[in-house]
């Protein structure tokens, strides 16, 4: 019998009236949505009506595994976290990594929906004795990993892995993030504070269960998979020595690296944040379930003002915003601060993002020190990042202010503070400077979840060769990152593929970082040989489809219009001025437009009529 010939249940929670529901989570509800991101994307657009507020009861928030999640696929990890985002007011979307997935798998739970708020704050006990309600007021104030601790010793399990928020998910900060352990993060959309609004403070999963074996007919699939990621040496090596944090030399050596808030495109120093030089804080490597790669790291400050202090390796994402983009270049501050986000539960990207909009705006005498609290807020300056990141967590002076994102709180400071504040449909950018990639760019644009590059992962942009390029995107100018010939096909494509990964519950590092599997060839053998569907490359697709055009109607609802699928005027207008990429600026309408029409959506982003009929949606 294959592995997944159950695909779990569906537990439903409302926490305003305690109320417990189980249902199974059916073949016909996997074969539309397979599971995790789908899953959600369905049920939000199927139950949240116009006009909800993010921050209030009526929202939902739902943690799905995705159908491969804590299966014997390797890398089968991921955990999908959705819900309406306070920060874009459009769909909030999240995966985290880590042993969640896996402890869920073992209790046969598929999915937790979460709806009403409790009246005092509560965190919810998932065991094999089912899903308990419990007393969190003590636990309110408390930071992430002081809240990982307690609640494992009150649950009697220090294997227990704990969801939870910090001080910033309990004062709704709009990108408050929710920590699985203390260094697996679901960011950058705000799903912290959707909980902190709930007033659910943890959700503790505890079993003793194993996870299954792989059976004798799926072993060939598995292993096929785990050839593909160690065949691409260079990357696999990279990946498992230093990170995803190793790549940021190469951007900065492309001149696409944001620094001191896109004022240029190279940091004098990178070397200094990027991965090479992070290894020699790390102790020990740490993996997620049954992944070979191993890309996340411990480490450990030896000296100076923070020394003993043990966290994770920033991330790429991380080390550019945190570091990069606020003019930081000394290594132990950007681990400890990157960790202190952690322990808050803000996102660190929108952190990054928002401190470094706050320097600029101090240094162009926009923003006085007053304003500021007194913090001296200049480029580099680690220890007023610290003082202002502690002030956003509690929504203290500036904090308050700041801690509704850049778009809200350019609004608060004037017209002229609105030209630096970064950020595509009010989410903050990643810090990687579109203008030298066109693929990019149009990904920032159209994401569904904002100023995102996660979501749509056009990483053929870089990676296919001319003659690949052409035969499936119509153009050899996809693979040109200058040319906007071939974008709107590639990211239709990456869009899709990446639903689909995010679905099946795979992490996208080994699967399109390393391997570069977007021909989705062996994630099928995957789906074949570990559960009892006979899903095919081009099913997969369809479903992946409908998911994306499931998304862009939920948007629609939320109001969601075209003149939303743009970048700031910065990136559209100013060339930049220095470094291999002197000269570039984004043509973006063009490859809008050609997108859309790739994706059977009319010019305004609306799917046409005959594209709803094809995927049977209303």
């Amino acid at each position: 019998m294959p592995e997944n010939s159950s695909f779990g249940k569906i537990i439903d929670i409302d926490l305003t009236d305690r109320r417990i529901d189980s249902r199974e989570f059916s073949e016909e509800m996997v074969l539309e949505t397979l599971g995790g991101f789908g899953y959600n994307i369905h049920f939000l657009y199927q139950n949240l009506k116009e006009g909800t507020d993010p921050l209030g009861p009526e929202n939902i928030m739902i943690v799905s595994l995705g159908l491969l999640t804590g299966s014997a696929a390797p890398s089968s990890s991921r955990v999908h976290v959705n819900a309406l985002s306070p920060l874009s007011g459009l769909i909030g979307s999240s995966s985290v990594g880590g042993f969640l997935g896996l402890k869920l798998r073992t209790l046969g739970i598929a999915v937790l929906i979460i709806r009403g708020a409790a009246a005092s704050p509560v965190y919810l006990a998932v065991d094999e004795g089912g899903v308990r309600f419990e007393d969190a007021r003590d636990l309110w104030g408390r930071d992430t990993r002081q809240t990982d601790a307690a609640v494992k010793t009150l649950v009697g399990d220090d294997k227990a892995e704990i969801l939870a928020i910090g001080t910033a998910g309990e004062n709704c900060v709009r990108y408050a993030c929710v920590m699985a352990g203390i260094d697996h993060s679901a960011g950058h959309t705000g799903m912290g504070a959707v909980m902190g609004s709930k007033k659910l403070k943890a959700i503790s999963v505890s079993s003793a269960t194993r996870a299954k074996k792989a059976s004798p007919e799926a072993m060939p699939a598995v292993r096929e998979y785990v050839k593909s990621i160690r065949d691409s040496v260079s990357r696999y090596r990279d990946y498992s020595q230093l990170g995803s944090s190793g790549d940021l030399l190469e951007l900065n050596e492309m001149g696409l690296l944001g620094t001191r808030n896109y004022r240029s495109m190279q940091l004098e120093g990178a070397e200094r944040i990027d991965g090479r030089n992070l290894k020699s804080y790390v102790v020990r490597n740490i993996t997620c379930p049954r992944c070979i790669v191993h890309c996340k790291a411990e480490v450990v400050l030896k000296e100076g003002k923070h020394k003993g202090f043990r966290g994770g390796r920033p991330e790429y994402e991380t080390v550019i915003d945190l570091g990069a983009l606020c003019g930081l270049t000394d290594p132990e501050a950007l681990i400890y601060l990157s960790n202190l986000c952690n322990i808050l539960g803000v996102d660190t990207i929108s952190t990054g993002s928002v401190i470094a909009f706050a320097m600029d705006l101090y240094d162009r005498k926009i923003l006085s020190r007053e304003q500021l609290d007194g913090i001296d807020l200049t480029w580099g300056n680690a220890e007023a990042m610290e003082q202002i990141m502690n002030r956003i967590a509690n929504r203290e002076g500036i904090g308050d202010i700041l801690s509704d994102g850049v778009l809200r709180a350019a609004e608060r400071f004037g017209e002229e503070a609105e030209k630096y504040a970064y950020h595509v449909k009010g989410v903050e950018l990643y810090g990687s400077d579109p203008r030298g990639m066109m693929g990019t760019a149009l990904s920032y644009a159209v994401s569904m979840r904002g100023g995102d590059f996660t979501s749509v992962y056009p990483v053929p942009e870089f990676r296919y060769t001319e003659e690949r390029a052409e035969k499936e995107f119509g153009t050899r100018q996809a693979v040109d990152r200058m040319a906007t010939g071939g974008k709107g096909a590639l990211v239709r494509y990456c869009l899709i593929v990446s639903s689909i990964i995010d679905s099946l519950g795979i992490c996208k590092v080994p699967a399109l970082t390393i391997a570069g599997n977007y021909d989705l060839e062996k994630e099928t053998h995957l789906v074949r040989a570990l559960t009892d569907l006979d899903l095919t490359r081009e099913r997969l697709l369809h479903i992946g489809e409908r998911i994306v055009n499931m998304e862009k109607l939920f948007n629609l609802r939320f109001g969601a219009t075209s003149d939303l699928d743009t970048l700031p005027e910065k990136f559209l207008n100013e060339p930049i001025g220095e470094g291999p990429s002197t000269g570039a600026k984004v043509d973006l309408k063009p490859m809008v437009q050609d997108f859309y029409e790739r994706m059977g959506w009319d010019d305004q982003g609306v799917p046409l009529p005959e594209t709803l009929a094809a995927f049977n949606l209303p």
